[in-house]
């Protein structure tokens, strides 16, 4: 490759939709639509613990102590590893998107610290669904990681604050502080409760839809 050549960033998700075809003979195997503006509390919850959380560290080779040094901190003062709390927010909402083909991480705001053992739940807000090629749609989608919580009973009925939700393209990015102040006075149910806020696009297998004549 020339030195001044571009480098095309997206090119396994090109890849997919040229191979659009093969998805659509297959049939989409979704089970739910998605649309603008709408609210998912998911019902799975995930957890990890503190002999999964060491190893998965040792082989990324992380080797901050506070991952896992007994001799000096206690068990409620390890923390998990950012790249596993963010993996296991995205494996409590995955069930609600099936089928994910591919997708992009587009922004992450690390809230509040996880430690092993915690329950992690997630919620999810639709900020876009755009028509891709065939069967497939790319949606914009930002999902709440929450700890020990169970969100489909706790939440249900909670007005949960937009300016937790929705992504503001042409403004920076909401800060941990500003998280935690509009939880404390808007939401408290999610205050300290909230350990990510991550932002992602999404390509999927849109729900098929049944045509019948009449």
């Amino acid at each position: 490759l020339e030195e001044d050549a571009p480098v095309n960033l997206h090119l396994f998700r090109d890849h997919l939709l040229s191979k659009s075809h093969v998805a659509q003979e297959l049939q989409s195997h979704s089970l739910a639509d998605l649309r603008p503006g709408q609210l998912i509390l998911h019902s799975m919850n995930r957890s990890i613990t503190f002999t999964q959380a060491q190893q998965l560290a040792s082989l990324a080779r992380l080797t901050h102590e506070r991952h896992f040094d007994t001799r000096r901190y206690e068990q409620s003062e390890l923390l998990i590893p950012g790249g596993l709390v963010l993996g296991i927010v995205q494996s409590a909402a995955s069930r609600d998107f099936h089928e994910i083909l591919h997708e992009e991480l587009l922004h992450v705001n690390y809230v509040n610290s996880l430690h092993p053992g915690n329950i992690v739940g997630a919620v999810s807000y639709i900020q876009s669904v755009e028509e891709a090629v065939g069967d497939l749609e790319i949606c914009t989608v930002r999902t709440l990681g929450i700890k020990n919580m169970d969100v489909m009973r706790d939440l249900k009925g909670v007005d949960i604050p937009l300016e937790l939700l929705k992504i503001h393209p042409k403004s920076r990015p909401i800060r941990t502080k500003d998280i935690q102040r509009i939880c404390k006075n808007h939401c408290p149910q999610l205050y300290n409760k909230i350990v990510v806020q991550m932002d992602r696009r999404i390509l999927r297998q849109a729900r098929h839809q049944e045509v019948f004549l009449l």
